[in-house]
């Protein structure tokens, strides 16, 4: 853990920031010393080995007596000096007559009153200077060359912070760079792109905050995919519901308008008749209760089946009833069916739903022409319901969406077994495969 914190704090962005200050600081006080001391170095030997100095001393000097010349001063005038050298602040007057200073621009007020011999210096340039009252003995001394070191000095300073201000841009730079494409990342996000991944680089405060970036863009990108798939899934349990509503409010819908004309023999068959009617709408009122819950068959719950049955009382009473109700719409059905003493798994809603199903396509693609043959046999492990019908002619012309058998091969899956199609231009064959019941169960 300690470990961890101390390879964090190393990488951090305070850290890395404050070893880049520390980077610039350095660069730009080793240039601003080489500066210094180079450049001093060279200044030196400039005014060390060239007359620089000299010229310009004589050209003051010649500035001087033109002053001296135009406001006719004597020796005595040192107050009137006082102009010129307000010009010429960096330059020092001295003026000897007799080997006695008489002038210093060091103590202008104490002039004149300087009785001793002054010493007299080989090294020292002495120029004849021109009063009213006679010639003297002028000695200048500049400090011209402090201009010199003086823009030295600030060269090396900005030079300095400019080599700072560039090492420190250079060394951030690469941060910049970063903190620009996770904008960019971030802005495609926010568009809606949730499929480019979001850059991690280092380990630091900027990469921990792309991590959660990425994780965020991931959980979004999830949340958008299930939302998406319960859309799909509710789409979906529309368009089967519809479906499934529509195969038994058609029929409702016959037996309703059979009784309502009379097209029937007797009593007997009307009572068949509402009770078949009563069927329909207990059948219309369980769907309409389950509407809510119909993931059953699409989504990932399993479905409740029944403890195990006979074949014959599974379907004896629901083929009965669509074989019925085929033959009120003028479809003849031949029926082939050897009843097996193994019990099946199943659920009842489910297989109302499935023969209504059946039905709707048969009444739909199959010729009335040609008998409907139902077959019901064992093979293997598996009880086979059959149903096999010539097609239609004009079957090509009508709208199929395909989804009675997209429901009923997700309510075969949801009981174990398996929807079987088999389909030619002339032929349409469609089994319903479940699995035998263990007898020792």
């Amino acid at each position: 853990m300690r470990s961890t914190e101390r390879k964090t704090r190393r990488h951090s962005l305070t850290t890395q920031f404050s070893a880049l200050l520390c980077l610039a600081g350095l660069a730009s006080a080793a240039l601003f010393l080489t500066l210094q001391i180079g450049g001093g170095m060279l200044l030196n030997l400039y005014l060390d080995t060239s007359d620089f100095e000299t010229r310009y001393i004589e050209k003051k000097l010649r500035s001087l007596q033109d002053y001296v010349t135009q406001h006719h001063l004597s020796t005595q005038d040192t107050g009137a000096l006082s102009g010129w050298l307000e010009k010429n602040p960096l330059v020092l007057v001295e003026l000897y007559r007799a080997n006695r200073l008489i002038y210093t621009s060091l103590a202008p007020e104490e002039s004149g009153e300087n009785r001793e011999e002054a010493p007299y210096y080989d090294w020292v340039t002495y120029y004849s200077l021109s009063f009213s009252d006679g010639e003297v003995q002028a000695v200048l001394y500049t400090a011209e060359s402090y201009q010199w070191f003086a823009g030295l000095m600030i060269v090396s300073l900005l030079l300095s912070a400019l080599l700072f201000l560039l090492v420190f841009l250079l060394g951030s730079r690469r941060m910049v760079d970063y903190i620009c494409r996770l904008s960019g990342q971030i802005q495609a996000m926010e568009g809606g792109d949730l499929d480019q991944p979001i850059l991690v680089e280092g380990n630091n405060e900027l990469s921990r905050l792309a991590q959660g970036l990425d994780a965020m863009r991931l959980s979004f990108r999830e949340q958008r995919r299930r939302e998406s798939a319960l859309f799909r899934a509710n789409q979906t349990m529309i368009t089967q519901m519809s479906h499934d509503l529509r195969t038994p409010l058609t029929a409702l819908q016959i037996y309703t308008d059979i009784l309502r004309y009379r097209k029937f023999e007797d009593a007997r068959q009307a009572e068949l008749y509402l009770s078949r009617i009563d069927a329909k709408v207990a059948q219309i009122k369980q769907l309409s209760e389950h509407i809510f819950q119909y993931s059953l068959i699409s989504g990932e719950q399993p479905v409740r089946l029944e403890p195990p049955r006979p074949a014959r009382e599974v379907f004896h009473d629901a083929l009965s009833e669509l074989t019925g109700y085929l033959e009120q719409q003028g479809f003849s059905c031949v029926p082939a069916l050897c009843w097996p003493e193994a019990g099946i798994e199943v659920s009842t809603p489910y297989i109302n739903r499935l023969l209504d199903n059946v039905g709707s396509n048969l009444l739909k693609y199959a010729d009335p022409s040609a008998p409907v043959r139902v077959g019901l046999r064992t093979e293997g492990e598996a009880l086979l319901l059959t149903f096999c019908n010539a097609v239609r002619p004009d079957r090509a012309r009508r709208d199929s969406s395909g989804v009675g058998l997209s429901n009923m091969e997700a309510m075969m899956s949801k009981m174990g077994g398996r929807l079987l199609v088999e389909s030619t231009p002339e032929e349409f064959r469609v089994t319903l495969a479940f699995p035998l019941a263990d007898q020792g169960a």
